[in-house]
């Protein structure tokens, strides 16, 4: 309740604009905003470490059956 779930009354105007310029070089290869996926993995591996009390989280995907088997191995196996 302290917080307004945001609808379209309350996001501002947002422009969009195309922006075009020189290929950089022969083949013109450019990322479309993939760089901002990389660091995600890593934040959600390390926010679940934290709230296991630093629990070390080797692999991804976290699945159901890896999150319990870090718990368990947390709570000495019981």
């Amino acid at each position: 309740m302290d917080y307004l779930v945001p609808t379209s009354m309350e996001i501002p105007y947002i422009a969009i604009e195309h922006l075009d310029s020189e290929p950089l070089d022969e083949v013109n290869y450019r990322g479309v905003g993939e760089g901002g996926t990389i660091a995600a993995p890593a934040a959600v591996v390390n926010a679940v470490s934290d709230a296991l009390g630093g629990a070390r989280v080797n692999e991804v995907p976290l699945t159901p059956d890896l999150v319990l088997g870090l718990i368990d191995a947390m709570n000495g196996g019981a």
